[in-house]
């Protein structure tokens, strides 16, 4: 069988930067039949999700740093994150081949300027593919088959929160004065030891986690990809991004908060900053349980409006695959 698209994307240990090729590869095949070579590094947690998920024949997945110096790319290439190819790939690549670099969510003003341009100074095309959710920018990685995961009324009797985050100790004590004061709810830390050797050792697949940030009361997530899940489950949701210096990331929560949200709850606002800095206290979690029906609404009206704008599977076949 002869593959379509070749992906390749770098990474330490993030789930996110994981699972964002894969899901790309699997959306393309069964949105728009389009398969994939997909080239991971390759580590112990790469074959623990790997293992999860069951990936049919019509994704191809390599180890990026063993790549046969004779494979002869694709004429459409994508990276995650501007992920550095390997040097015997890049050597072939001719005007004939166009790169896509899938480029990290953002909400920021300068993306309208940045998504879809071309990188100059190449012996290829390289275009730049920024998601965001501004009218400029491109739609985030998920598909049209997603949506059948996710439900369009608002949630009743759910008393289930999930926490995936950048664990440390201030959301530990908000996790804490949540414990104590509330025991009526029940949570699930979700990669609680980032560091630990057991890290994966209750991994869901995709489609488990999907299915449980749909079927919770609230979800507290963190990074890119499980923003985009916790988007589409329509439950609430806080979001933490990436930590950066200088604060950066809270410039980036801020654009987020500003575009994404039609009608944002002053409370809310609050609530998401401190979350990024300090420690939830009673009055916070108070605040979130008493209003949860109104949150509901809310986050509801965004997330339709959000799916209106089409799905990153759709807009990156349709510009520059099919």
């Amino acid at each position: 069988m002869r593959f379509s698209v070749d992906i390749f994307s770098r990474f330490i240990d993030n789930y996110g930067d994981i699972s964002i090729p894969l899901r790309l590869a699997h959306g393309l095949f069964i949105d728009h039949g389009v398969t994939s070579n997909v080239f991971l590094t390759s580590n112990d947690l790469t074959q623990k999700v790997l293992d999860k998920n069951l990936f049919n024949e019509n994704i191809n997945i390599f180890d990026i740093d063993e790549i046969d110096n004779n494979f002869l790319p694709n004429a459409n290439i994508v990276t995650i994150f501007d992920t550095q190819l390997p040097i015997s790939y890049e050597a072939k690549l001719t005007n004939k081949n166009l790169l896509i670099n899938y480029e990290y969510f953002s909400a920021e003003q300068w993306v309208d300027d940045y998504h879809l341009r071309e990188s100059i100074n190449k012996k290829y095309k390289k275009i730049f593919y920024i998601p965001g959710v501004s009218e400029h920018s491109g739609a985030a990685i998920f598909a049209k088959n997603d949506k059948g995961l996710y439900r369009t009324e608002k949630l009743k009797n759910k008393n289930n929160i999930n926490f995936f985050c950048y664990f440390n100790e201030k959301i530990e004590a908000s996790i804490e004065v949540l414990r104590g004061n509330f025991p009526q709810y029940d949570y699930v830390l979700h990669d609680r030891f980032e560091k630990d050797k057991s890290r994966g050792k209750n991994l869901l697949s995709f489609n488990d986690f999907d299915k449980a940030l749909s079927n919770s009361l609230i979800n507290f997530v963190r990074g890119e990809d499980s923003l985009i899940r916790a988007i589409l489950a329509g439950s609430p949701f806080i979001w933490q991004p990436y930590i950066q210096e200088n604060g950066l990331h809270i410039t980036k929560l801020n654009a987020f908060l500003d575009h994404y949200f039609i009608s944002l709850p002053p409370q809310l606002r609050e609530i998401f900053l401190i979350w990024n800095n300090q420690s939830l206290n009673f009055e916070h979690w108070r605040y979130i349980f008493e209003n949860i029906e109104n949150l509901k609404d809310c986050y509801l009206e965004a997330r339709d409006n959000f799916i209106k704008r089409g799905t990153g599977i759709a807009q990156i076949y349709s510009l520059f695959i099919k």
